[in-house]
């Protein structure tokens, strides 16, 4: 693990390319879990909630005059 550290700190260009691929192996599974929990939130409440319109937008209050 130290030995992946100490590489990584190597060079800027070193750094930038490590924190690049490290960054792009992480977004897949934080993805997934995305996906998987807004599908359940969906499929539990529906889609779109009472406070928004058909676009996900909040919706204007109406004028009681």
């Amino acid at each position: 693990m130290f030995e992946i550290l100490k590489f990584a700190l190597s060079g800027f260009w070193v750094f930038v390319g490590f924190i690049s691929i490290l960054s792009t192996i992480l977004y897949f599974p934080m993805f997934v879990i995305n996906r998987i929990l807004r599908h359940r939130n969906i499929r539990k409440w529906g889609y779109p909630p009472e406070h928004c319109d058909a676009d996900g937008d909040f919706k204007k209050e109406e004028s009681k005059e």
